[in-house]
């Protein structure tokens, strides 16, 4: 499955629905092939609105018809499962690290970037399509477009040395809060 035919599309549809499509994955579970939409509401930002199982039947309703015309054999071979981002939330684009400047994550990227793979930092400036985060004490930048993976680390933050040379620039980002984590919901349609 082409998740770059996809992702356009059902952006532009979740707005509509007044949801943001946070990060879309495949997974293949069971023999099943899945389709995984992480969403997020579009004014979370502001209105530090939460995803609820609700959120998630809506969403699933609203785009069923909608991808049965624009996808038609796609809900024939693939499940597909509306969820909240939860609290290790996927960054997966320049705005998503910007509103989370401050917090910890995790990156992976699908090539070495200086002899590196892995990072655990705290993440800071976000310009010229490469975000900076601060791992252990270093301030490292890394290419937007060479990301595999990222996500919040919040678990971490604890027991993770504050940045120091970040401090000074940062501001606190938005909370999570604690009730996040009853918040992770998932729903599902069956092929």
């Amino acid at each position: 499955m082409d998740l770059t035919k996809l992702q356009a599309p059902l952006e532009r549809q979740l707005s509509l629905l007044g949801y943001e499509l946070v990060h879309l994955e495949t997974a293949r579970e069971g023999g099943d092939d899945i389709l995984r939409l992480f969403v997020d509401h579009l004014d979370a930002e502001t209105s530090g609105r939460r995803i609820t199982l609700d959120d998630c039947v809506a969403v699933n309703e609203g785009l069923l018809a909608w991808m049965d015309v624009e996808f038609p054999n796609l809900r024939e071979t693939t499940a597909i499962e509306v969820s909240s981002p939860g609290m290790e939330r996927p960054l997966a684009k320049a705005d998503h690290f910007r509103r989370f400047r401050g917090r910890l994550c995790r990156l992976q990227t699908r090539r070495p970037v200086n002899g590196q793979k892995r990072f655990k930092g705290w993440i800071g400036e976000v310009a010229d399509g490469s975000v900076t985060i601060e791992e252990d004490g270093v301030l490292k930048t890394v290419p937007l477009d060479e990301l595999q993976k990222a996500r919040l680390a919040p678990f971490d933050e604890d027991k993770t040395p504050r940045p120091k040379h970040l401090a000074a620039v940062l501001t606190p980002a938005p909370e999570l809060g604690p009730d996040d984590s009853d918040v992770e919901t998932s729903i599902g349609q069956e092929n």
